[in-house]
């Protein structure tokens, strides 16, 4: 059961509003380093592995806090945590923007993702129990629509940024700027949100998250250096490793349950097929669409020798059409009746290769003299997919759910979107740097290469909702 401090029951518009701009941080913060790429590797002399894990191991320290920064608010209060996690934040781009070494910077990052797994699981906790009704509706639209907003703002602030070179500090603004967003929420966050909690002990999954971390740790690791470790031992005996922790895992997770406790990962929850399926579909969508950000841009900037402005001006198309789509994305599933949301994925599968296909084709027939102008068909297209991609990914994976999974199911599929981000970033980048080529002036070779490894996202996401839906029309008779 869940409570609230005395005093303020409900979250009023301007608690709201200190929530949305806590969340937007964290996710603007994927897409903001994206344009800054080039200006870093110039800056600290890093290369493109290195580029690599600014982003990726950001997204790991993310997804794998998610699950047990959420636990840590039931137990010791959301607005508590939201506002620890906060202050983290602020501390950890503060070094980001410190940093002058890209090791620094790698080792800031990872903090910051640790402060943005504190604070964001409070955020919809606190809307949901703090609100009901039609503001509870509108807030969780509010919330929702946030994702588009942020990926549109990052682009478009960090490429202005970077360009406008502000008091010299270059790409250092890009975290600078979260410091006083921060300012403000600490300030104002005591008097505006509710404390709220849950009564009664909350069990935490130590060893079931340590080993996860551990787990995703070490195929980030194969992956990410692999092409400067040449695919050799090293990467075989992270495989290896991650072979013989997997049935420790499972064993860890059977036993916390067969004691009647929630584990991170419920056995009983990883054996419903409609839950897995909308994981799965949502990890090879957020994988691709986290890839797809990172070898654009990189191609754009070094290939290209974009500014960060006209980079970040290069994904607006993009943001806005998912942030349209992202709204319609219900009604339109409708369309397919029984197929209904594997039926949209499917179509999204499909648009998102036909998006990457254009890019491919039109990046290179304007490679003498390319402009963002000549990106917007593409990146709307991508848009599109990807808006109703995730959106029903989520909805499939949410179907059926039963109550007493409903906190778990939402908290696992939360870090494996995370997780996804930074595996798709680093599987997309070893592909990208396998293929860089000193001869291929505009890195196409490189650029061809990443979408090829996201295509095959698609494919199986395309493959994945296929086998559902032949499943349901079979099993259509024999029900009437």
């Amino acid at each position: 059961m869940n409570k609230t401090s005395p005093g303020r029951h409900t979250l009023t518009m301007a608690g709201l509003l200190l929530l949305v701009a806590g969340q937007l941080m964290p996710q603007m913060d994927f897409s903001i380093v994206n344009v800054a790429l080039e200006s870093v590797s110039i800056s600290l002399h890093a290369s493109k592995t290195q580029l690599g894990l600014i982003v990726s191991l950001y997204g790991l320290a993310f997804a794998v806090c998610l699950a047990l920064s959420g636990r840590l608010g039931d137990r010791y209060g959301r607005r508590r945590l939201f506002m620890l996690g906060i202050a983290l934040f602020a501390i950890a781009s503060f070094f980001c923007g410190l940093a002058t070494t890209i090791h620094q910077l790698i080792v800031a990052r990872i903090a910051q993702g640790v402060a943005a797994a504190l604070l964001m699981p409070q955020i919809l906790a606190t809307i949901h129990v703090s609100l009901s009704g039609a503001r509870h509706s509108q807030a969780i639209g509010i919330y929702g629509s946030v994702g588009g907003l942020s990926f549109v703002i990052g682009q478009a602030l960090g490429g202005w940024l970077v360009s406008a070179d502000l008091f010299g500090l270059s790409w250092r603004t890009v975290f600078y700027i979260n410091l006083p967003v921060c300012l403000v929420i600490l300030y104002f966050a005591r008097k505006f949100i509710p404390e709220t909690q849950q009564d009664g002990q909350t069990i935490f999954d130590w060893y079931g998250t340590a080993l996860l971390a551990l787990v995703i740790t070490l195929i980030l690791t194969a992956i990410s250096w692999g092409p400067e470790w040449q695919w050799g031992w090293p990467v075989w005996l992270c495989a290896t490793a991650v072979i013989a922790l997997l049935p420790g895992l499972v064993r860890v997770e059977k036993k916390l349950a067969g004691l009647g406790k929630m584990p991170l990962l419920p056995p009983a929850l990883l054996q419903r097929r409609t839950y897995l399926a909308g994981v799965s579909s949502l990890v090879l969508q957020v994988a691709s669409y986290g890839g797809f950000m990172f070898v654009v841009a990189l191609t754009l900037q070094s290939g290209f020798q974009w500014s960060s402005v006209e980079s970040g001006n290069a994904f607006i198309a993009l943001g806005v059409t998912y942030f349209i789509t992202s709204l319609y994305a219900d009604q339109v599933a409708k369309w397919f009746g029984r197929l209904s949301y594997s039926g949209l994925v499917m179509c999204a599968s499909l648009i998102n290769l036909s998006g990457y296909w254009l890019l491919f084709q039109l990046i290179t027939a304007h490679q003498g003299a390319l402009t963002p102008w000549d990106l917007i068909a593409p990146m709307a297209i991508t848009g599109i997919g990807n808006a109703f991609s995730v959106n029903c990914s989520v909805r499939i994976g949410l179907t059926d759910l039963p109550a007493q999974f409903a906190g778990a199911g939402s908290a696992l599929m939360t870090t494996m979107q995370q997780t996804a981000i930074a595996l798709g970033t680093a599987l997309a980048g070893a592909m990208y740097i396998q293929h860089l080529a000193s001869d291929d002036i505009h890195q196409l070779n490189a650029l061809k290469a990443g979408l090829l490894v996201l295509g095959c996202m698609m494919l199986l996401q395309f493959a994945l909702h296929a086998a559902s839906v032949v499943r349901r029309l079979r099993a259509a008779p024999a029900r009437t």
